[in-house]
């Protein structure tokens, strides 16, 4: 997490070293990314960094909560449009994201460029972080009235059960986007499963 320091920069400054993070970050891995290349980037000094930010890791997972936080103000913002509808809103985050030519999405576009970089990135855990989705923003969010329980651990549940079908669909669909049309009717087949429960009801005897 940065410094109150950081916090209280001019706007300007701020956002210039941010610039030169994700310029650097943009062309190398997280591992192979240069202090020295971002902070001549920012003309900034070493020092005014190191207020700023612990090292390199402290700037990497603020910056990629900067992206965790748009997608999931993105999402929750869809969900208002259905009325907390949450599998309707699984399917249009996949239409807005991705059309049959590719990314829509210019922060998404970042992500999966820093994904090709990052080779161990979990794209799935990145987008379930339980930090920046809280099962209190879940719960707020999600109209759950047709749940078998309303209980905010079973609401949140749901919510990552849905997520993961979402980031499955996105990923083969960049991969092969002449496959978007079969992605996103296996997204709501896949939708329509946790919707109804994989295990049908035992027959009393």
């Amino acid at each position: 997490m940065p410094s109150s320091t950081f916090f209280r920069l001019p706007e300007e400054k701020r956002q210039r070293l941010l610039d030169a993070a994700w310029e650097e970050f943009s062309r190398v891995s997280f591992a192979d990314a240069s202090i020295n290349q971002i902070i001549h980037a920012a003309n900034i000094s070493r020092g005014s960094f190191y207020q700023y930010f612990t090292d390199k890791e402290d700037l990497t997972a603020y910056m990629l909560g900067g992206m965790r936080h748009y997608f999931s103000k993105l999402m929750w913002n869809i969900l208002a449009e259905v009325e907390g509808d949450l599998f309707q809103a699984v399917v249009i985050a996949f239409e807005r994201f991705l059309d049959r030519s590719g990314i829509t999405d210019p922060v998404l576009a970042k992500l999966i460029h820093i994904i090709q970089l990052n080779p161990g990135m979990d794209f799935h855990r990145f987008m379930c972080s339980d930090r920046e989705v809280s099962e209190q923003e879940i719960f707020r969010h999600v109209s759950n009235r047709n749940y078998r329980s309303q209980d905010r651990e079973f609401v949140g549940n749901v919510f990552f059960l849905t997520i993961a079908p979402l980031a499955s669909a996105m990923m083969e669909t960049l991969r092969a986007p002449e496959q978007w049309e079969h992605q996103r009717a296996l997204l709501e087949q896949r939708l329509q499963i946790i919707r109804m429960g994989a295990v049908a009801p035992a027959i009393s005897e």
